[in-house]
């Protein structure tokens, strides 16, 4: 946890600059028709896969539309937003307010498109785009009751894994968590077929004043090889990148949390790289 802390309290101070300049520039997309909240559990370290951690995840679905982040990261995004826009510069990190997963996932925005945004530490926010859909599924005659669900299978291979999910028929939206979409039903579980990485939906409702939005920033627009290689790049030399931006801190105790927090990220959700 307070590796994690650290790490947050680092990107925070990095991000400070761009919050200002984002203002209130933001286009509302569209109304959410269904909030689906998912469980993931991951896997990152394959030196201890023993070691589970979990994140609750957001699906937002509008019209024609959806919206995936992690749960923490949403919450905390518009905290700081509230913060900035009253003119307050000093923020403080509250545990609840960490998120591992700082990605966001727009499906069918722009039309016919996965957008995705993320982050590379103490570099820039990237953007770079897919096909919608990006997998190809091979169905199978397996059901199961999950989520209090009946729900289907049906298996593809995307990202260096095989996954495996189940989709309800009975809730008619072709979305899911992360990329996945393109099935007859909202997806309700998918794991890959190590079990490395499991959504798993914990409740699907119809939120009040809700909405998709679009926040206009100056990102660093790439392909997703360029993307990938940025990122790896950076992680196997975040402790380089991090030092020079720290201030007024013990800078060997620092390296070691990086150095720590690097080396257990080897396992990453998209395990292709090219």
């Amino acid at each position: 946890m307070k590796t994690r802390l650290l790490l947050l309290m680092a990107t925070v101070a990095f991000a400070l600059p761009m919050w200002a300049q984002w203002g209130e520039d933001i286009d509302t997309l569209c109304p959410a028709q269904l909030m689906v909240m998912y469980e993931l559990t991951y896997r990152e370290d394959t030196n201890h896969l023993d070691r589970a951690g979990k994140e609750k995840m957001m699906l937002l679905i509008g019209e024609g539309i959806s919206y995936f982040e992690s749960y923490n990261s949403y919450r905390s995004t518009r905290k700081i937003r509230e913060i900035m826009n009253k003119g307050i510069r000093e923020i403080h990190v509250q545990p609840e307010d960490i998120a591992r997963y700082i990605y966001k996932v727009f499906k069918n925005h722009p039309l016919g498109k996965i957008t995705m945004i993320d982050n590379v530490f103490m570099t820039g926010v990237f953007l770079y785009e897919e096909d919608y859909p990006c997998m190809t599924w091979e169905y199978t005659a397996d059901t199961a009751i999950i989520a209090g669900q009946f729900t289907q299978n049906a298996t593809c291979d995307y990202g260096g894994r095989t996954w495996e999910a189940w989709f309800a028929p009975e809730l008619p939206y072709q979305e899911g968590p992360y990329k996945f979409c393109g099935l007859p039903g909202l997806i309700v579980k998918i794991a890959d077929t190590q079990n490395h990485y499991c959504f798993e939906m914990v409740s699907a409702e119809i939120p009040e004043d809700m909405f998709i939005v679009w926040e206009n920033r100056d990102y660093v627009e790439t392909t997703k090889k360029a993307f990938f290689k940025a990122y790896d790049d950076n992680l196997a030399n975040i402790v380089e990148n991090a030092l020079p931006n720290i201030l007024d801190a013990d800078k060997s105790d620092i390296q070691k949390k990086l150095y720590y927090y690097a080396v257990t990220k080897n396992n990453p959700i998209e395990l292709d790289r090219k």
